[in-house]
């Protein structure tokens, strides 16, 4: 077999391209300290990697959407909490009104103390986050969910929630809608409510109406009237269903309902009772400041106006809960978050552990192959220049 000197010459050429292209992929590693330059390096480690990379993406995605959820529901927590607070005032004001010994400057006084609170409630309703969206207007986030006309407010936004999700199979809702914040009430006590005749006579007042058992309560209209120290209860057919002697602070119970009623009777007062009717937290407040700035002027009017003023409260402390419930749920689902928040965290550190095994160059071993290709290269550059300089009349000489 013959080998020529050309031969030689190009074997020594391959080998030394070959090692420089080593030394530069090597180099090359060091610099991005990434073990895999293409896939070619490792299609395996390559397709593991990119599935990792999936993975992290979706943890920046959930995190980023846990984030506007915490910041949505941190400034609902807020509005809910004045809203709260003005509810609870309102509450105290309506029971100082009460007092007989208020004067008509100082029920002017609450009227006024009222209608800032309302305008407050109202402005609390149309919070905003810091996008400009608002935080009770359900998935309608971008028009005021509560808009006044007139003596009545309206709800404009929708009765569902929008829902981030921030785990594969998990989703939360960022928000509440305001329907069921401040509209979802109903007048009375929220099964019944008690109207007074405005013909009434006596000082006969509700003190305080009840559900004894709610499996008799039938949602009928009946009409509860007093007679000469005694009281009668009629249905809407006018039979009698429930009679007796009525004293001062005595309780009329019928279809397992109980009223409370203070105060002397006269023949011919009644009251009605009939079925709670949907009523929103607003109409309440405007109806408490309609009462505050219309005092009563007699006996007579001023029972009928503390009967009112019964209804009201109770519709005002329904109301407060309303808020309190869903405060209590929003803190829930801020608790929710946090841990999914956490999980999460955990999360992208193990993935990125893994992805750092699959893709992260040992420096170490590279440092080591670096200099083993150097000298490599360099013994072949310089085994090439002896080649070269091979020639018969080199070895005569």
């Amino acid at each position: 077999m013959r080998i020529s000197t050309s031969a030689m010459i190009e074997q020594s050429v391959r080998s030394m391209n070959a090692q420089q292209n080593n030394l530069a992929k090597i180099q090359s590693q060091i610099s991005s300290q990434q073990r895999m330059q293409t896939a070619a390096d490792d299609p395996a480690g390559w397709a593991r990697g990119m599935s990792l990379d999936q993975v992290l993406a979706g943890i920046t995605t959930y995190g980023s959407n846990i984030n506007t959820a915490q910041q949505r529901l941190g400034l609902e927590e807020n509005a809910l909490a004045d809203s709260g607070n003005i509810l609870q005032s309102v509450s105290a004001l309506a029971i100082q009104a009460t007092n007989g010994s208020q004067s008509p400057q100082s029920l002017q006084a609450i009227t006024a103390q009222l209608q800032q609170y309302y305008n407050q409630l109202l402005s609390d309703a149309n919070a905003q986050d810091g996008e400009g969206h608002y935080l009770f207007a359900g998935s309608s986030s971008i028009s005021a969910p509560f808009t006044q006309t007139g003596n009545s407010v309206t709800y404009n936004g929708d009765t569902s929630s929008r829902l981030l999700q921030i785990g594969p199979q998990r989703t939360i809702a960022d928000g509440d809608n305001g329907a069921s914040v401040y509209m979802n009430n109903s007048s009375g006590n929220g099964t019944f409510a008690t109207a007074v005749s405005t013909t009434n006579t006596g000082v006969a007042q509700l003190t305080n109406s009840q559900v004894k058992d709610a499996s008799l309560w039938d949602g009928g209209t009946y009409n509860v009237a007093f007679t000469g120290g005694n009281y009668s209860v009629t249905d809407s057919s006018n039979n009698v269903i429930a009679s007796g002697a009525y004293t001062d602070g005595g309780t009329v119970s019928f279809r397992g309902v109980q009223l409370t009623f203070s105060g002397a009777a006269a023949t011919g007062d009644s009251f009605t009772v009939s079925p709670s009717a949907p009523k929103d937290v607003f109409a309440s407040l405007r109806d408490l400041i309609s009462l505050t700035q219309n005092p009563p002027t007699s006996s007579a009017g001023r029972a009928q106006w503390q009967t009112q003023m019964q209804n009201l409260q109770s519709e005002i402390s329904r109301s407060f809960d309303a808020v309190t419930n869903t405060r209590s749920d929003v803190g829930a689902r801020m608790a929710s978050l946090d841990d999914a928040s956490n999980r999460l965290q955990d999360q992208s550190v193990a993935m990125k552990s893994l992805l750092s095994n699959v893709r992260d160059l040992d420096l170490a071993q590279a440092s080591t192959e670096l200099n083993l290709t150097t000298v490599s290269l360099q013994a072949l550059q310089l085994a090439y220049t002896k080649v070269q300089s091979l020639s018969l009349f080199q070895y005569l000489r």
